[in-house]
């Protein structure tokens, strides 16, 4: 998912163990869940929701938001509303545990899906420095 949305090269080497220790303590305290799509036993779409309180948002009342990442489909099942259907569910999850805003970093081809569910584009802005 990193490298499809031309993240790829900002990964660490040990991302995978980062990401499957921080996701599994996520998990423990119910701050997270996936929501997934098979065709039969292959994995062919998810969509990760999460419950975060990082800076800035934090200092706001309620100090917490919603994330969904970890959003995929195979090619070959796009457009047919996997994506859209999972998201929902995420969002009610969210819901159930009484988050108001929730956010997201939306690819191009995935805009449309996100603008149908009531997403706007926000104030946020960003600057990749040279190093």
């Amino acid at each position: 998912m990193f490298y499809e949305a031309g993240h790829g090269d900002l990964l660490t080497s040990d991302a995978e163990s980062i990401v499957l220790k921080d996701y599994l303590s996520l998990y423990e305290k119910n701050l997270a869940c996936h929501f997934v799509a098979r065709d039969g036993q292959t994995l062919v779409a998810s969509v990760g929701a999460f419950v975060k309180n990082d800076l800035p948002f934090r200092y706001f009342e309620p100090p917490r938001y919603g994330f969904l990442g970890d959003v995929y489909t195979e090619d070959r099942y796009r457009g047919i509303g996997i994506a859209t259907t999972l998201s929902i569910h995420a969002l009610n999850w969210l819901k159930l545990r009484n988050i108001r805003m929730v956010r997201l970093f939306a690819s191009e081809a995935a805009r449309p899906i996100y603008e149908s569910l009531g997403f706007t584009n926000t104030d946020e802005m960003a600057l990749q420095l040279e190093t």
